[in-house]
């Protein structure tokens, strides 16, 4: 056994450096910032005990399956509360990625080239890194879609073997209850995939067993529709009837789908006016788009790396569609993280694209740009530079500002903007001298006068004009003190009022002392 793994460091060392640089990179500075507004949803959960999750759970199920929260929730119970614990099941699963990556990019190919380069630009972007450190089921969703989609091309590529089989359907089955959306999308191709084989009297198995195995997934699936149709017609979900930033509009699923290229390469800390860089990275999507148009052209591209480009392709216009249609709220600047698995198989197909340049000069010039780009690209995530979505990049200013300046005679109003999970997970280092007080009797005034209080508010762009964080604040109160944090990007803000034709918001964050009047 020990001269088996010896031989396994022996031949993959540079593997095993590669994970270890991704894992240094994805815990570098994981406790730098808070948790934005939609990470601090899992954090209401550890208050459970593993059994008291699921009784709750079922009758008050979240827009998401539960698998993430409870992943989470059992770290809780064996690690201290500290973010990076909080945040360990999505690095966990972006080191899978890059495992992932390799082997796959190695199956497709064949050129264990080709596999560490498309695992080490997806160690090292800060798309990735982003979403692997957040406390969100992204990470998770896209390795298990990863490894449905792994697993299928085993089948396909070796032939059906019943174990490999069973493995799909339960890499199938688990990103049902990490994921919806990926899930929806993994199912579907899947079936679109096999449905072609079919056709074309390619497959690796009958229709029958194939029919039997999706069955055994959707049968395994059924306490998913119930909590999903127990969320959303009876406790219900704000912001479906919500419309998008195009309305949309045929505009807007173009947009989409550019927007997806843009964010995988450059991440949300490049942008246009980041004149160098961006053409610089511009002259590298041109190139491999060049690499793989010609490389499909002349026929030399293996079964595998079609299997690829296809499942990218095919996932980002479909996370495009669902999102622009199925969820109206959002618009196409945060499509990207929701069809996170697209992301590892984009990098491969670009690696193969400039892998596909003749010239081994000009190939090596290109890899070498495409780090310098990389490089400035996590230099603005881990200095906080240059963020696209300000939101994700909460520091922890503002919860100093209140362990500063609090009294014992005062309150912590509880919301959503500071939900009762982040008021515990922080209670005794920030917010130890203050009471929690309910949002509704908050709103509604029901405290005494001259009660003093802390709000945590968040301001973002409404339809009609910009929210300011001070507007969230009823009747009846007065603006003791006030805080502002992490402001939006000034260039970012100039071209999106331009683009709107209307102001952007200047504070993502404030908090605010109040008092009863």
């Amino acid at each position: 056994m020990w001269n088996g793994f010896k031989i396994y460091i022996n031949k993959n060392w540079l593997l095993l450096l590669l994970l270890l640089t991704s894992a240094v990179l994805l815990l570098w500075n994981v406790s730098g910032r808070t948790f934005w507004m939609d990470e601090t949803a899992v954090l209401e959960y550890l208050k459970y005990s593993v059994v008291d999750f699921f009784k709750y759970y079922w009758s008050n199920p979240d827009n998401h399956p539960p698998l993430y929260y409870f992943l989470v929730l059992v770290l809780s119970k064996i690690f201290p509360w500290t973010e990076l614990t909080i945040r360990l099941v999505s690095i966990i699963s972006g080191l899978g990625i890059i495992f992932l990556v390799y082997q796959l990019t190695l199956k497709i190919s064949n050129d264990k080239k080709k596999a560490l380069l498309a695992a080490f630009f997806t160690a090292y972007s800060s798309f990735f890194i982003l979403i692997s450190q957040m406390a969100r089921y992204h990470s998770l969703a896209a390795f298990f879609s990863l490894l449905t989609f792994y697993w299928l091309y085993i089948l396909y590529s070796e032939g059906y073997k019943m174990k490999i089989f069973y493995f799909y359907l339960i890499s199938l089955l688990l990103t049902a209850y990490s994921d919806y959306p990926q899930f929806i999308y993994t199912a579907i191709i899947s079936n679109v995939f096999f449905l072609y084989l079919f056709v074309s009297k390619q497959a690796f198995t009958g229709i029958i067993r194939w029919l039997q195995g999706q069955a055994v997934v959707a049968l395994g699936c059924l306490p998913l529709v119930y909590m999903i149709y127990n969320r959303i017609f009876f406790h219900g979900d704000g912001g479906w009837t919500k419309m998008n930033l195009l309305s949309n509009s045929w505009l807007n699923i173009v947009a989409g789908i550019l927007f997806h290229i843009y964010a995988f390469f450059f991440g949300e800390n490049i942008f246009p006016w980041n004149i160098f860089i961006f053409g610089l990275g511009m002259m590298i999507l041109f190139a491999s788009g060049l690499g793989l148009a010609s490389a499909l052209n002349g026929k030399s591209f293996l079964k595998g790396e079609k299997y690829v480009l296809f499942l990218t392709g095919f996932l980002i216009i479909l996370n495009t569609f669902f999102m622009n249609k199925a969820d109206p709220r959002y618009n196409f600047t945060i499509y990207p993280k929701f069809g996170f698995v697209a992301f590892p198989l984009f990098i491969i197909s670009l690696v193969l694209g400039v892998y596909s340049i003749r010239s081994l000069r000009i190939k090596f010039i290109f890899f070498t740009l495409w780090v310098a780009i990389a490089t400035f690209g996590l230099y603005n995530f881990y200095s906080l530079r240059n963020y696209f979505n300000g939101s994700y990049f909460r520091n922890f200013d503002s919860f100093d500002f209140v362990r500063e300046n609090s009294l014992d005679s005062q309150y912590l109003v509880v919301s959503g903007d500071l939900n009762e999970g982040v008021y515990q997970f922080y209670k005794n280092k920030y917010f130890n001298k203050l009471k929690s007080l309910d949002f509704n009797d908050f709103k509604n005034g029901s405290v005494a006068t001259g009660t003093e209080m802390w709000l945590f508010a968040t301001g973002s762009d409404g339809s009609s004009g910009s929210v300011e964080t001070d507007r969230l604040i009823p009747s009846g109160y007065a603006i003791v003190k006030r805080f502002d944090s992490v402001p939006l990007d000034s260039t970012l803000k100039y071209y999106k009022e331009k683009f709107l034709a209307r102001p952007s918001y200047n504070y993502k964050y404030s908090v605010f002392l109040l008092k009863k009047i």
